[in-house]
């Protein structure tokens, strides 16, 4: 086969761990697939993020990335095209959105859905609020047709599956379920192996819950301050809680004074976007992952915790469930009791901590680069064959 692949959907001058998938996804695919060849798109800015050597992969210049948005559209809609007859591409891969005009099939890895399951996401006046609501109307057009046109749409669970068929109007024939992979860095990690230096770095106490995730408001940092206050008031367990991740919609503030109002303040440690270096040494020195997240298409941080022996808890919503598997406690995220004596019992249970690190490594065995190389290339072989 002869396999477009798709990079441009990603900021280079911002570069999020889309681009990490995308670079460990393609050489994964290369060397599952060691008789397709792959024309990479690329532009001159975000091409060193995804360069190797591999004799069956080959750079395709296309201009620009999403650093230019419109232009980048435009490259995808009508450059696009017009590579697929040049290179004689059997199929194009994409992330959420390719050219509604292709000229040959195509797969979709369809891995945002928010737009559907969380649009007030995109309406927070704080952030833009017009171009959030572009940004919303352009999605729901750009992305549903994208699915609704692939030949075949991949989605990286089965909750996410639900929605591109119920919310999206894609028929269930049309798609497919791969699971994603994480860094495998993160399996290095053994339980408490991190660094003490990185709790005085940042003036944590010896032992903290992590919760790592963007804050945006379907993620759900209020409710997780909600419960971490409850935990210390009924528990009164010796715990920091460290959360990482950027304040895209600037909400932080009014998450500190949330802090300050439930008196955990002093526990409470915004850090920021970490490096990927620091993100593992509080992996490993944590004393468990919480992810509260109302809605999630997958959810990496879940298979990193399980790479790395942290327990989890987890809300009961969307895919976390599936992801999870038994490998972590899980909680509605609306329900503050509920989810702070999940977080006391595999504070405090020894016995369950041992369990749902066990249950982790195992669970964690089915999110592979080789099983998500594999599933892709059989999509594109499904892809072609329809035609």
């Amino acid at each position: 086969m002869r396999i477009g692949y798709d990079t441009l959907i990603e900021n280079p001058l911002k570069p999020s761990s889309a681009i990490d998938f995308l670079r460990r996804h393609l050489v994964a695919l290369s060397m599952a697939g060691p008789n397709c060849q792959f024309y990479v798109f690329v532009s001159p800015k975000n091409r060193d993020f995804f360069y190797f050597e591999a004799p069956n992969v080959n750079f395709v210049n296309c201009f620009v990335s999403n650093e230019c948005i419109p232009l980048r559209i435009a490259v995808q809609q009508f450059y696009y095209p017009i590579l697929a007859r040049r290179l004689r591409l059997d199929v194009l891969f994409g992330l959420n959105q390719l050219p509604l005009l292709c000229g040959c099939p195509t797969v979709v890895k369809t891995c945002t859905v928010h737009h559907r399951v969380a649009p007030e996401n995109f309406l927070d006046s704080r952030d833009g609020g017009n171009f959030n609501r572009l940004r919303l109307a352009y999605r729901r057009f750009m992305f549903d047709l994208s699915a609704r046109r692939a030949t075949v749409v991949m989605a990286n669970s089965k909750a996410t599956e639900e929605v591109i068929r119920t919310s999206m109007g894609v028929a269930a024939r049309n798609i497919e379920v791969v699971y994603e992979a994480v860094d495998t860095a993160f399996g290095d990690r053994q339980p408490g192996s991190g660094s003490s230096e990185i709790t005085a770095q940042f003036g944590l106490r010896p032992a903290f819950i992590l919760y790592v995730s963007t804050l945006w408001h379907y993620k759900n940092p209020d409710g997780a301050l909600r419960a971490f206050a409850r935990l210390i008031d009924r528990y009164k367990d010796d715990l920091d809680l460290a959360m990482v991740g950027s304040d895209d919609y600037g909400i932080q503030s009014d998450l500190e004074r949330l802090a300050n109002n439930l008196n955990i303040g002093d526990r409470v440690h915004f850090l920021g976007k970490v490096p990927k270096p620091v993100l593992l040494q509080l992996f490993g020195k944590a004393r468990m992952l919480f992810y509260p997240s109302r809605a999630e298409t997958f959810g990496k941080p879940l298979v990193e915790a399980m790479l790395a022996s942290l327990p989890i808890v987890a809300a009961r919503a969307s895919c976390l469930p599936e992801i999870v598997a038994g490998a972590g406690l899980l909680a509605a995220p609306d329900n503050t009791e509920e989810m702070a004596e999940a977080l006391h019992r595999v504070h405090t249970d020894a016995g369950l901590r041992a369990e749902l690190i066990e249950k982790g490594h195992i669970r964690a065995r089915e999110f592979s680069w080789e099983k998500s190389a594999s599933g892709t290339l059989e999509c594109c072989r499904k892809a072609v064959h329809r035609v």
